[in-house]
C-alpha cells in the first residue's frame, strides 16, 4: 500500500501540461475527468486513501484507474464500448436526418409541403434503408434540437391581393363583419 509521501504516479512536464489542457476541455465527460483528477492527485503525492475519500471511491477503484492510466494513457481512463445492440440510427442516419428537416419537402420533390414523423420516417427509410419507428425519430429531432409541433396552416399564399384589399375596403364601408353597426355587448349579471 502506498504510503503519503510515496507518489503513485510520476508524471513527465509533457504529461502534466497535456492532464491539464484535457481537464479544460469543456466536452469531456464527467468520469474521465475525475479519472484525471485522480492521476493527476496521484502524482502530486496524495494516498490511495485520501483520493478515495474525496472521490467517493474505494482504494481498489482508484488503484485500478491508476494502473489502467499507467498501462495506456489517458485513452485508458475512457468507458468501455457499452454492450448491446449498436444503434440503428448511426452518425449517417443523423446526418440524413439533418439535411431533411433543414430543406422543405416539396424541394425533395416529394407531394406535400410539412414533414410529419410518418412522412420523414419513410423518406429517411427509403434514404438510408434505416427504418426507425415515429416515437424514436422525434426523440432523434429532440436531441438534435428540432423542435416538433402542428403547422399552422394558411391560404394567404393562394389568395389575390387586390381581391383581399377590395374586401377589406368593402368591411371597412359596413362597419365591420357582418353588415350590422358595432353595438355594446350585454354581459351577464353578476351575483
Amino acid at each position: 500500500m502506498a504510503t503519503l509521501t510515496q507518489h503513485l504516479v510520476d508524471l513527465s512536464p509533457t504529461d502534466r501540461d497535456r492532464i491539464r489542457a484535457l481537464l479544460q476541455q469543456r466536452a469531456l465527460s464527467p468520469r474521465v475527468r475525475e479519472r484525471l483528477e485522480m492521476v493527476k492527485a496521484a502524482d502530486q503525492g496524495h494516498s490511495l486513501t485520501t483520493i478515495a475519500a474525496w472521490s467517493g471511491r474505494s482504494a481498489e477503484t482508484v488503484r485500478r484507474w491508476l494502473d489502467r492510466f499507467a498501462a495506456a494513457g489517458s485513452g485508458g481512463l475512457a468507458d468501455a464500448p457499452r454492450p448491446g445492440r449498436p444503434a440503428k440510427a448511426d452518425a449517417a442516419y443523423l446526418v440524413a436526418l439533418e439535411q431533411a428537416v433543414e430543406r422543405a419537402p416539396h424541394d425533395l420533390g416529394l407531394p406535400f409541403d410539412v414533414w410529419t414523423s410518418a412522412r420523414l420516417g419513410a423518406y429517411l427509410a427509403e434514404q438510408t434503408g434505416v427504418t426507425v419507428s415515429a416515437g424514436w425519430l422525434r426523440a432523434l429531432l429532440a436531441r438534435q434540437r428540432f423542435a416538433c409541433g402542428r403547422p399552422k396552416h394558411t391560404l394567404g399564399h393562394l389568395q389575390d391581393p387586390t381581391a383581399v384589399a377590395a374586401c377589406d375596403a368593402e368591411l371597412a364601408q359596413v362597419g365591420g363583419k357582418g353588415g350590422r353597426s358595432a353595438r355594446a355587448l350585454r354581459t351577464a349579471p353578476s351575483r
